[in-house]
Formats: C-alpha cells, sequence, structure tokens
C-alpha cells in the first residue's frame, strides 16, 4: 500500500473511533510529532510499537508495522484482529538474559522468571521454543550491535551437526553465553569464533566447554522497536 493511501486509511480509523493523536501520544509516553509521523506514513513502526499501538486502537499490528501491505485494514475488519490471534504472528517470548558480545560474565539464568515481555514475528521467520534475547557488548557490531535483540532457536543435535559460518550463541560450562559466527576450528575438537568487529580476534574454543547453542535466526535493532 502506497504511504499516502495507509495515511488516509489510518486517519480515517482514527476519525471514525475518536482517537486524538494527542491523546495517543500521551498513552504512548511519546510526543505528538512521533505519532503524527507515523499516520503521515513518513516513519514505519518496529514491533514492539506496533504492539503496543494495537493494545490501545485495536489495529492489526502487522497493518500497522508493514503500512498496509500485510494484514487486516482496520476500516475492514469488525472486531479488529489482536496479534495473538493474527495467524500470520507468532509472540515470542523475551528473555532478560543477554548474548554477551564479547567476553564477559553474565548473571542471569535463563529460566521462566526472567520473561521481560512478549515480541511479534512473522511465522515464516519465527517458531514455536524461539526467544529473543538482548545483546550488549560491540564485538558483533555492525551486524548486531549492543543494545539490539536476537531471535535465538535451540539446537538439539549441535554436538553432532551445525551448520558453521553462521550466528550462534554459545552458553559455555563457566555460564557465560556468547554470540558468535562460528567455523572450523585446527581439529575435530574445536570450534572458531569470530566477530563481525574487525578490532576483535579469533578465538578457539573447545567443544567440551559448550553446554548448549542456539542458532542467531534474525535481529531487531534499537531503531525498530
Amino acid at each position: 500500500m502506497e504511504k499516502e493511501k495507509f495515511a488516509t486509511e489510518l486517519k480515517f480509523f482514527f476519525k471514525k473511533r475518536g482517537i486524538k493523536q494527542n491523546d495517543l501520544a500521551k498513552q504512548l509516553g511519546v510526543t505528538h510529532p512521533v505519532v503524527s509521523n507515523v499516520v503521515n506514513g513518513r516513519d514505519r513502526l518496529g514491533t514492539q510499537s506496533a504492539v503496543r499501538w494495537g493494545e490501545l486502537t485495536g489495529i492489526d499490528p502487522l497493518w500497522l508495522m508493514t503500512q498496509g501491505e500485510q494484514g487486516s485494514n482496520p476500516n475492514e475488519q469488525s472486531p479488529p484482529t489482536t496479534p495473538m490471534q493474527h495467524p500470520d504472528i507468532i509472540n515470542i517470548p523475551i528473555l532478560s538474559p543477554d548474548a554477551a558480545g564479547g567476553f564477559r560474565p553474565n548473571d542471569q539464568a535463563d529460566i521462566e522468571q526472567y520473561t521481560i515481555g512478549m515480541m511479534p514475528f512473522n511465522r515464516q521467520i519465527a517458531h514455536n521454543g524461539d526467544v529473543v534475547i538482548p545483546v550488549y557488548g560491540d564485538s558483533m557490531t555492525p551486524k548486531y550491535p549492543a543494545g539490539s535483540y536476537i531471535l535465538i532457536r535451540p539446537i538439539e543435535a549441535w554436538r553432532e551437526y551445525i551448520e558453521l559460518g553462521r550466528s550462534y550463541v554459545l552458553e559455555l560450562a563457566d555460564w557465560r553465553r556468547l554470540i558468535k559466527i562460528v567455523r572450523k576450528g585446527h581439529d575435530a575438537t574445536h570450534y572458531t569464533l569470530d566477530s563481525y568487529n574487525v578490532d576483535y580476534e579469533s578465538n578457539e574454543i573447545a567443544k567440551d566447554f559448550i553446554n548448549n547453542m542456539w542458532l542467531v535466526v534474525a535481529s531487531v535493532h534499537r531503531e525498530e522497536l
């Protein structure tokens, strides 16, 4: 959908429902120009913001995120679709434990009580069992910069086989979690860990020092939220 048509549809819905941009901005905790830029098609909403808008307005978050290209037009649907009901959207838990972009201790455990929210993804990208975690450190900049979030998927049989050259989160025997590009080591018992940041050198790690691995499926940068 063209930006102008998206803006027209959104403004019409706001008028029909009596939604005031100033009131919505206050509810969202943002300024009026932030809301105005979205309503006029100048700025796109990220996943978390689209969910919040959907909660407050009843508009399909997928329709908001894609500026009308996907999801249900709010002027053609009654009642509005919620994120949990939309057949193309799956909500993935966000966990507070991080994947360090460098070698540093993690001070929290991946257990249910550390779920801090939900993030919607298209079902073509995310699966049941996936989780979202934040990234800290700058070793994986610019692809996975500090402050971004990554969608990760557990690799059950990682000791038997993984696809080398891809990004993974590794949980080590000392409970650190690292996000690195995993490559072939000097022998069958080691991996080489690389970074996207050229200022970081490669490191080798013994496979026996790894407890678990998750594949990095997708990332969401801070400006997309």
